[in-house]
């Protein structure tokens, strides 16, 4: 999913539908699970639609414009959800949702959650694309000391703002690349942070407690270098799960492994292939890593409809995953895809090829398992156990609407402890599959049709209990909302 610059007047600051975590009934446990039924809409040709239940906890709704980019983190002890969202009005908002403590509950008092909205203070210029939290990393800190907890915001004017997570109080603006795609922080201690630029192909690394830029990573191709739509730059990046290099992933077709240090590229993997105007290659589009049993493998997907799998530190291509099926009867057959652009030409359209998410299934499932989600609207199970274009175990889709048109995958995400899949669709649904046998086991919709879902971030709350605990999900809406929900595993599984 590619961002799309925007601007304008951020609304008010009210939040609705405020029910909240763990607040009963609006969690949803089945497909088709309670929640109030929206207005029907109609599609452009007068007539009426099926109205869509709201089974969100809670919709924020603060932003003007489109939502595009979602982060979250939740404190089991306080019973705090505290999201970060980011949009096309150039603003990005704390959200804390916090619910009251089991011991009020249990002496009678009330269990309705508390919802408070801060305005981040930057006035950016251009659309927020990409926010993170480090509040997760904090208490890793190799020295044993808790480092700060913070937001990082990353927008296309150009800078990243630094926030502290948990009053939202502006701590330091970063300057940056241009047009900033992705921000991450590093997995010891949270204290350095990785933005990278969509324009200009360059990687840039913080230190946050000094704001002290520590290194300019060069080598991807920018400007008018790469991606088959003419775009070039990084579109996403991270550090190694041992914290010892940085990974981005370019429009340029190229995997490279940096060395945080010296600044020097150690590795590069030339995946995407050639598309056939001379040297440029398809763009990479999603990257994740720690993968495999020793943590060393990484998945990207790319928008020729492959997904490749590499072993970072044996610098050598694990597998290639053939996601997009070109075969007849494959979803490429009279496929259209639901709210992303497709080509029109009926030549196969290289945008209905570009696989848009991936990710490893966690290590009490099996670190050799993949998951691929792409526009096709294809969410794909993968065995890459033996290598080469690895085994799909299962493919997941949902039915297409009326005219043929298909949801597209934008995210997805692995329950840590079981074979469960979340992935968000441009038809603002979320879906959770079962990764042995490809089954739907739930849909939660936030009473809106065919308004994409540009991000979303899950947390699995008590996932290491035997009942697999619950699903907290939040999305990043183009109706310029943010929406929550939860999902009681065990509830859903046994629909």
């Amino acid at each position: 999913v590619r961002v799309a610059r925007g601007g304008g007047e951020p609304m008010s600051d009210e939040d609705g539908d405020e029910q909240g975590i763990g607040a009963g009934p609006a969690a949803v446990g089945a497909a088709g699970g309670a929640g109030a039924a929206a207005t029907a809409t109609t599609d452009g040709t007068n007539q009426p639609q099926a109205a869509v239940p709201d089974q969100s906890i809670a919709t924020l709704k603060s932003h003007a414009g489109p939502v595009y980019a979602v982060a979250t983190h939740f404190d089991a002890n306080s019973g705090t959800l505290r999201i970060v969202s980011g949009g096309g009005d150039d603003r990005a908002y704390l959200h804390t949702v916090t619910t009251s403590s089991a011991a009020t509950a249990a002496a009678g008092g009330s269990s309705s959650p508390k919802i408070t909205t801060i305005p981040l203070s930057h006035a950016h210029t251009d659309s927020v694309s990409s926010v993170a939290i480090n509040s997760q990393y904090v208490d890793q800190n190799a020295k044993g000391k808790a480092s700060q907890p913070l937001i990082a915001v990353g927008s296309y004017d150009g800078t990243i703002i630094l926030y502290d997570a948990h009053t939202g109080n502006k701590v330091q603006a970063l300057d940056g690349p241009t047009d900033v795609e992705f921000v991450s922080f590093h997995p010891k201690g949270g204290t350095v942070v990785l933005a990278g630029s969509i324009s200009d192909g360059t990687v840039w690394m913080y230190h946050t407690p000094s704001c002290k830029c520590l290194q300019v990573f060069v080598g991807h191709e920018g400007g008018d270098g790469g991606g088959q739509g003419g775009q070039g730059g990084v579109s996403a990046g991270t550090f190694t799960p041992d914290g010892k290099f940085a990974i981005s992933a370019g429009m340029d077709g190229t995997l490279r492994i940096w060395a945080p240090r010296t600044g020097i590229c150690r590795h590069t993997f030339r995946l995407a292939a050639d598309s056939g105007a001379g040297d440029v290659r398809a763009g990479l589009t999603c990257l994740e890593v720690d993968g495999g049993a020793d943590g060393q493998l990484a998945v990207v997907g790319s928008e020729d409809g492959l997904a490749y799998v590499v072993h970072l530190a044996g610098k050598k291509i694990a597998a290639t995953l053939r996601h997009y099926d070109e075969s007849p009867g494959g979803q490429a057959a009279g496929a259209a895809a639901d709210g992303m652009d497709v080509d029109e030409d009926g030549d196969g359209g290289e945008e209905l090829r570009s696989v848009e998410a991936v990710g490893f299934a966690g290590k009490a499932v099996n670190p050799n398992w993949v998951a691929t989600g792409g526009v096709d609207g294809a969410l794909k199970v993968w065995d890459v156990t033996h290598g080469g274009q690895g085994q799909c175990r299962q493919v997941c889709r949902p039915p297409a609407v009326d005219g043929g048109a298909v949801a597209g995958v934008t995210r997805l995400s692995w329950h840590s402890t079981l074979p469960l899949i979340l992935a968000s669709y441009t038809d603002g649904a979320v879906r959770m599959w079962d990764a042995r046998d490809g089954s739907l086991v739930t849909t939660v919709t936030g009473g809106h049709a065919g308004v994409m879902i540009n991000g979303m971030s899950a947390e699995f709350v008590g996932a290491d209990a035997p009942d697999g605990g619950r699903a907290v999900v939040v999305t990043a809406v183009d109706d310029g909302a943010a929406r929550v929900f939860e999902i009681n595993v065990a509830a859903a599984q046994a629909r």
